[in-house]
């Protein structure tokens, strides 16, 4: 049996309750369903990944917010993150009298590292039709460029999530009806085949 070379090693890792090999982004192990922790060694003084300087903490409501004082970007971590973006803290907080607005995406591709373990970051658009284009790292948690929370907070509580939703729901509706017809379609050529073959056997000799 062929080794695996280093190059295919350096992709997985072992995970810390049953000891098998798993991807290095997995994070609840396919195996035992153990959450994997990352083990990435965190840099000591956080900077911006846009301008590079140090990120300066501000703390609300008991949880930590890491923001550059020059381009005013924030940092949250993943927990933070979840917790600032729930729809139940932002339509207590957020005034829902303000309209959303949705604006066209015109800043160019950049991708910028995790301010945690130094990795690229994913650019992803937040709840899918929001507009806003963050980047997340997976384990570590989120970049927000100046305004960004304040857009997808107002988003949230203009019922951005629920429309999100909505749309999921009826695209997959569409899907599995798309599906269905296919499906009776295919059931339909069959039995005709079934028909003629049937005929050919009964009156084709």
């Amino acid at each position: 049996m062929e080794k695996p070379r280093d190059e295919d090693r350096a992709e997985v890792k072992e995970c810390e309750h049953c000891n098998r090999e798993i991807s290095v982004r997995t994070r609840v192990c396919p195996f035992c369903g153990g959450e994997v922790l990352d083990r990435t060694v965190e840099t000591a003084v956080p900077l911006c990944p846009r301008c590079g300087v140090s990120l300066q903490i501000h703390s609300h409501d008991g949880e930590d917010y890491h923001f550059c004082s020059k381009c005013g970007g924030l940092w949250l971590d993943r927990d933070v993150f979840q917790q600032a973006t729930k729809e139940s803290t932002v339509c207590k907080e957020e005034d829902t009298r303000r309209k959303y607005f949705r604006g066209p995406v015109t800043d160019p591709v950049k991708y910028i590292a995790c301010v945690r373990c130094g990795k690229l970051m994913n650019r992803k658009n937040f709840g899918r039709i929001s507009g806003v284009i963050i980047d997340e790292c997976g384990s570590h948690g989120v970049w927000l460029d100046a305004g960004e929370l304040e857009k997808i907070r107002t988003f949230i509580a203009n019922g951005g999530l629920q429309k999100a939703q909505d749309k999921r729901i009826e695209k997959v509706s569409v899907e599995l009806r798309e599906l269905a017809n296919k499906a009776d379609q295919t059931a339909f050529m069959q039995r005709l085949l079934h028909f003629w073959n049937f005929k050919r056997w009964l009156f084709g000799k």
